[in-house]
């Protein structure tokens, strides 16, 4: 196991124990909050890092809602697969690029198009790694 596989492991195990302890928050309990068990696992982390602003009433719950799937969907969408293991690039870094963007987004309104330009933009001043 190459030390990416192990590092993502380690996380996603981490993000996992979250999952199992989210249930007793009674702020993400009802209707309102069914989507959130259809999450994937960086989904839910993505979900926890938000949840933070929205209980500051930061974000609506709307916003909140579309935010995470926005955020996954850039994910998905500019940090294939495919470029996770050339580029050696471990979900927490991934992860972060995001919550950079997400935090870039609260102080300035970004299209689609500068969402995934910074991004791509971010993407290449990460240092690659060959040990995948």
């Amino acid at each position: 196991m190459s030390t990416i596989e192990k590092e993502n492991e380690e996380f996603l195990q981490l993000i996992q124990q979250a999952r199992k302890e989210q249930p007793s928050d009674p702020t993400f309990q009802g209707e309102g909050w069914n989507w959130v068990h259809e999450l994937d696992d960086e989904g839910f982390f993505i979900f926890l890092y938000l949840a933070h602003d929205y209980k500051q009433q930061v974000i609506s719950q709307k916003e909140f809602e579309d935010t995470v799937y926005t955020l996954m969907i850039l994910r998905h969408k500019l940090i294939p697969p495919e470029l996770q293991t050339q580029a050696g690039i471990p979900i927490r870094w991934q992860l972060q690029l995001l919550f950079d963007l997400y935090e870039r987004m609260k102080n300035q309104i970004m299209s689609w198009e500068d969402c995934q330009n910074f991004l791509e933009d971010q993407l290449q001043k990460l240092p690659m790694r060959q040990d995948n």
